[in-house]
């Protein structure tokens, strides 16, 4: 039987590596080191002290961003993680940066090949670094993220997966919609109870408090047809997620993917979003959820969303979005990377 691949894993630094409290990268990075170490591989994550992975943890930062002495600027945090990583390259088959692309251009400086995967939609200056080095070997989480540079786009898509084994199936929910991200314009938290109010839903809401919602979200929060519920992990999550009759997901901006989707549909909770970004290739039409194309569809897109199926929801979330297909996902492009394969990146 052939041996494992020794493979370091590069998060970012926003959070420790852990099962419950991380941030979506570091989140998606510990469930990727579970399922790699379950699949006979030796894995290292390098980040925050405090991390809690599968495998070897090298520590290169006391905490967060300006946290338990570590740096104010978080880039520096970043260049400090991703810098050890490739002083101890040698070590390893092939390294997996997962820090905004900022690898790529350090690849000279790697003992062993690199794959890079962009967890945000890129800019500009992301579209030159593929430009600039063509045969980097970068991945991305849907085919939309990178929509706006065709000419670089990469075609080998990973999608990212949740930890099955912290959402539970509900197949009798309560009878409110579900908000659940961070409070700023782009999430379109206004839009969510606009729908709800439309359909005579109670909302409950899931957050961390910010500016944005003291501004312009608290005002319409009455402890009955809104409710503010504060920022929510881990079975707390789980329940809230569960308890809905549908996940109002209105982005007024395009995401590269979007997880909390997936941890609504794995509780049989069907999401009812715009069709921007990632979310179209999330939500199966009519089996999911559903997308609405603009603001004025969006109420008939959350009323398709009470007739679904929740068993159909989380069945179809499960095949779609497996943790352990991800990992064989990434094991396969790292096999091809060390095989010298041509970069599968550009059209």
């Amino acid at each position: 039987m052939p041996r494992g691949l020794r493979i370091a894993l590069v998060p970012t630094v926003a959070t420790p590596v852990r099962r419950v409290g991380s941030a979506s990268v570091e989140s998606v990075v510990w469930l990727l080191a579970r399922e790699l170490t379950a699949l006979g591989h030796a894995v290292t994550v390098f980040g925050t002290a405090g991390s809690e992975v599968h495998g070897e943890l090298v520590a290169t930062v006391p905490g967060p961003y300006g946290r338990a002495g570590a740096p104010e600027d978080w880039n520096l945090s970043e260049w400090i993680n991703l810098s050890r990583a490739l002083q101890e390259s040698g070590r390893f088959d092939v390294l997996h940066a997962h820090a905004y692309l900022w690898g790529i251009p350090l690849e000279p400086l790697s003992r062993v090949p690199m794959v890079h995967t962009l967890h945000v939609m890129p800019g500009p200056d992301q579209a030159m670094l593929l430009r600039t080095h063509p045969n980097a070997w970068v991945t991305a989480l849907s085919h939309a993220q990178w929509a706006l540079f065709p000419d670089v786009a990469p075609r080998i898509v990973v999608p990212s997966a949740v930890d099955e084994s912290a959402f539970t199936f509900q197949p009798s929910p309560g009878d409110y919609a579900l908000f659940l991200g961070r409070f700023i314009p782009q999430k379109g938290a206004l839009r969510a109870i606009a729908a709800a109010r439309a359909l005579a839903l109670p909302l409950r809401m899931a957050a961390p408090m910010s500016r944005y919602y003291r501004e312009a979200i608290e005002p319409h929060v009455d402890g009955r047809t809104v409710i503010y519920e504060g920022e929510v992990a881990g079975a707390e999550r789980d329940a809230l997620l569960g308890g809905a009759r549908v996940l109002l997901y209105p982005l007024a901006a395009p995401e590269p993917f979007g997880l909390v989707q997936v941890e609504a549909m794995r509780c049989g909770t069907p999401v009812a979003a715009m069709a921007i970004g990632a979310s179209p290739e999330i939500v199966e039409e009519g089996l999911t959820g559903a997308c609405a194309a603009d603001d004025a569809a969006f109420e008939d897109a959350v009323t398709r969303c009470l007739a679904l199926d929740r068993r159909v929801v989380h069945d179809r979330a499960a095949a779609r979005f497996s943790a352990r297909q991800m990992a064989l996902d990434y094991v396969g492009v790292y096999e091809e990377c060390l095989a010298g394969a041509p970069r599968r990146g550009t059209s």
